[in-house]
This record gives C-alpha cells, structure tokens and sequence, in this order.
C-alpha cells in the first residue's frame, strides 16, 4: 500500500506530500518523475519527486492543486492511502550516464522559476551527495514566492535569486540575470539545466545558445502541471523527428527544440481549453559536460 505519511503546506495551493513507497525511493533517478492516482474517484496525476528517504522508503511529491485530482489529493484528508502510484516514469537526466569524477570537475548552472524549482531540486540533490558543486539561479515574482530556497541554500555552492518586484535579489528575471552572470563567468559553466514555463525556458535557451553553452529544458512542469496525466498530447520535434515528453523525456537539449511552436501549440490549446499542446524536440543528446556536443556516450555513472 502507498500510505501519505505526511501532507506540509507550502502556499494555499502547493502541498508537499511524504509517500511510502520503498521501491520507487531506492529506483528513481534524477528527471523522472511518478503518476499516483489518489481515489477511484479522481483521474490519475503526474507529480515531480522532489526528493527520496531510502531509509524510511518514502518519497517526497510537490502537488500544485489545478484541478479536481490535484485538490483531493492535498487537501482531502480521508485520502491517506493511494489508490495507485506507478514509477519510476520517464527517463533520467543524463547526468546519470557521466561518471562521478567528471561531474565533480564541471561547473553545472541550474535556472528554475516557480514551482518547477521542485524537479530542479532533486537533481541538485543528487549531485551534492555525488560531491558535485553547482549554482542555481531563483526566479520568483516576490521574495516570498521562493519554494525550497532554505533547502538551495544548503546544499548549492550559489544561490542567485531574481524577483519581479525586486523584493529581493536581483530585480528582473532569471535570464537577465543569467545575462549578468555570463558577461562575468561564462567559462565558469559547461551546462545549463532549465526548468520552467515554455517563455523563460525559451529565453534562456536562446541566450545560452548565443554564449556558447550547452542547456538542457526540462519539461516536467509541462508534463506534471499544465497537460496533468494527457502524455500522448504533448509532444516535441526536433531535427524531423517527434518525441513524447513522457516516454522520451521530460529532459531534451534545449538547443533544438523549437519553442516558438511548442508556445503556439500551447496557446491554441489554451484558447480552446483543451489540456493538449504540442512542442517540437529532438533526438540530440548531450554526451559530455563540455562546450562541443561530442558523438560518444559518456561511461555509465561510477
């Protein structure tokens, strides 16, 4: 059984529940993500793990209450065992496919807005307890929009943070932020990581790609948030080819994916209050954490 130990309000509408479910904790890796299914009365969800107790065989799950399933899910507390919960899903990041030695040696930035800073979380989990040190960039509307930022805090080299309203940090967004921090260090970093909505993933990918640097979109909020447990509808093409988010991804080198359509696609959907949108990925990956895309596949994590 999949019992909620326990369910942490973060805001009026995000929920951070603690899931026992030990072969999920000891499996999933960094980028994927579970589908739980709350009662036989709601429809099954994507939700981001946003980090693993292997000990007590629990996993963390960020909900964002945006429909029905959602809602029940956080709030109702008759609902203390899941109906389902199906996971790992999707594929890793494929930091997972560099060894360790190489990883603690390259300079990682990660870029995250809103609650997409969940999935971004986990990763950077995994890299702290491989060694590894890396900077994150915040991005929020106000100081007191930040999710996790103690957690950051604790475990990133550096924490930069951006605010709409200039509450605090950095006035303006994440890539003007990024901007700043690239005329400074560009050669500091040797991969990007974004997680976001399609704009500011956008926006920074074609920033990182006029500076030289790699970046790879992760399309978990996409996935888990906006198009809920839809996967066959929200799909990428990249280089001619078509993938799904959530067998090929939710991560994709954000380099050639074409944006701008996945953005039309999206807003049609919205218009039309359909939960479909369609984006266009590719079958590129990133190899080596590096300046130069390589051809040969990096030897699976030490």
């Amino acid at each position: 059984m999949f019992t909620i130990i326990q369910r942490k309000r973060l805001t009026t509408d995000i929920v951070l529940i603690e899931v026992f479910a030990p072969r999920i904790a000891a499996g999933i890796l960094p980028g994927q993500y579970v589908s739980v299914l709350p009662s036989e009365k709601t429809s099954s969800v994507f939700l981001p793990v946003t980090g693993t107790n292997i000990e007590n065989g629990s996993i963390s799950l960020l909900v964002h209450v945006v429909d029905h399933s959602t809602g029940q899910l956080a709030n109702n507390n008759e609902i203390n065992i899941l109906a389902n919960l199906k996971g790992p899903l999707g594929k890793p990041s494929e930091l997972t496919e560099c060894n360790d030695k190489e990883l603690q040696s390259s300079g990682m930035l990660f870029v995250a807005g809103g609650i997409a800073s969940a999935t971004a979380l986990a990763q950077i989990k995994w890299l702290h307890q491989l060694g590894c040190k890396v900077d994150v960039i915040l991005a929020a509307q106000t100081r007191n929009d930040f999710l996790f930022r103690d957690q950051f805090e604790k475990i990133c080299r550096n924490v930069f943070l951006a605010t709409e309203d200039g509450s605090v940090g950095f006035h303006g967004s994440a890539t003007q932020l990024l901007g700043l921090l690239f005329e400074k260090q560009v050669d500091s970093y040797d991969l990007v990581t974004i997680f976001g909505t399609l704009k500011m993933m956008k926006s920074v990918s074609d920033l990182t790609l006029s500076y030289g640097v790699p970046a790879t979109a992760n399309f978990g909020l996409q996935l888990t948030d906006s198009f809920k447990n839809e996967p066959s509808a929200f799909r990428l093409k990249v280089n001619g080819e078509v993938k799904d988010v959530a067998t090929d991804g939710p991560e994709f080198n954000a380099h050639v994916v074409d944006f701008e359509h996945a953005i039309s696609r999206a807003n049609i959907s919205l218009n039309v209050t359909e939960n479909v949108a369609e984006a266009v990925s590719g079958n590129s990956k990133v190899h080596e954490i590096g300046k130069l895309y390589a051809g040969n596949v990096l030897p699976k994590q030490a």
